[in-house]
């Protein structure tokens, strides 16, 4: 009976770990969906025509502490020609808002990566919902 509390007492907290950070990443998702016009209009004034991409990560996230629901977003996302083909860009889109519903680009930084660079690693799929 003991070891099986011990069991229970162990596993939880790990258990709870993976959930919150699947949690996490599922707003990260919902954030990156709701910025993607942004994304999508940062790509077409960098190469003149939309191009595939898949999220990266948030690299900074700021409030404006003198305004309620006012943020700086800094995130970055991969570019690439059809099917997962090279080349592969990286962008670094930071982003404001004036007000909830209005967003704007502040910076752009683009970066090509290098062949032997694996994109993968800098970057993760949507969380999948079981």
């Amino acid at each position: 009976m003991i070891s099986c509390l011990f069991t229970f007492i162990a596993i939880t907290p790990v258990q709870a770990e993976t959930n919150d950070k699947r949690y996490e990443m599922m707003l990260e998702d919902i954030i990156y969906l709701f910025l993607s016009p942004l994304e999508s209009k940062a790509i077409k004034d960098y190469f003149g025509e939309i191009y595939l991409s898949d999220f990266c990560k948030f690299v900074e996230v700021k409030t404006k502490p003198d305004q309620a629901y006012r943020y700086e977003t800094t995130y970055q996302f991969i570019t690439y020609e059809r099917a997962i083909m090279p080349p592969y860009h990286l962008f670094t889109l930071k982003v404001e808002n004036k007000s909830p519903t209005d967003w704007f680009i502040k910076d752009v930084k683009v970066r090509k990566l290098a062949e032997n660079e694996d994109y993968t690693k800098m970057c993760r799929k949507p969380i999948q919902v079981q």
